[in-house]
C-alpha cells in the first residue's frame, strides 16, 4: 500500500491556527508509522503547499520551513518520496483536468490523479473530496483515528 499526501494536509499540519491542525498532525503520524505504506508527494503539491503558506502567512520563513519539512531537510526526518510531473504525466493531467470538469479539480489535483495512475500509488491523503469518485481518497480524520 502507498499514499500521496496532498498540500492541504501539509498546510494544516504547519499552521497551528488551522481548524484541522490536530487532525493533520495525527494523520501524518499514522502515515509516517507506515500503516499506509510508503508516503509520497509531488513537486506540484510541494509548490502548492509552499505558495499557499507564503500567501496565507506573508512569512517567507514559514514557507521555507514547510518546504524543508516536506523534503526532510534541516532536522526534519526524510520520510516522503517526492514524485515529479514528467511530460507524459503532465499530458495525462491535462486530460484529467479537462475530463473531470464537474469535479472542480485544480490542475495540481489533476497531476495528483495522473501520478497515482502512473506510479500505482494506492490513494491520496486529502481533505479535498473533489478526488472522490476518481481515485481512492483517505480522509485525514479517519486516518487520524488510527493514531492513539
Amino acid at each position: 500500500m502507498t499514499v500521496l499526501v496532498d498540500a492541504g494536509v501539509f498546510c494544516a499540519q504547519a499552521d497551528r491556527a488551522a481548524n484541522r491542525h490536530e487532525v493533520a498532525i495525527d494523520a501524518l503520524q499514522t502515515i509516517f508509522k507506515g500503516e499506509y505504506g510508503q508516503p509520497y508527494t509531488s513537486d506540484y503539491v510541494f509548490d502548492e503547499a509552499v505558495t499557499l503558506t507564503l500567501a496565507r502567512t506573508e512569512n517567507h520563513e514559514k514557507a521555507v520551513r514547510i518546504g524543508q519539512r516536506i523534503r526532510g531537510e534541516d532536522g526534519f526526518p526524510s520520510l516522503i518520496r517526492l514524485q515529479y510531473v514528467t511530460p507524459p504525466i503532465f499530458d495525462d493531467a491535462v486530460e484529467v483536468f479537462e475530463r473531470y470538469d464537474d469535479q472542480q479539480l485544480s490542475f495540481t489535483d489533476a497531476t495528483t490523479v495522473a501520478l497515482l495512475r502512473h506510479h500505482d500509488i494506492d490513494s491520496v491523503l486529502s481533505f479535498d473530496d473533489d478526488f472522490d469518485g476518481i481515485i481512492d481518497r483517505l480522509d485525514p480524520a479517519t486516518v487520524a483515528e488510527r493514531n492513539p
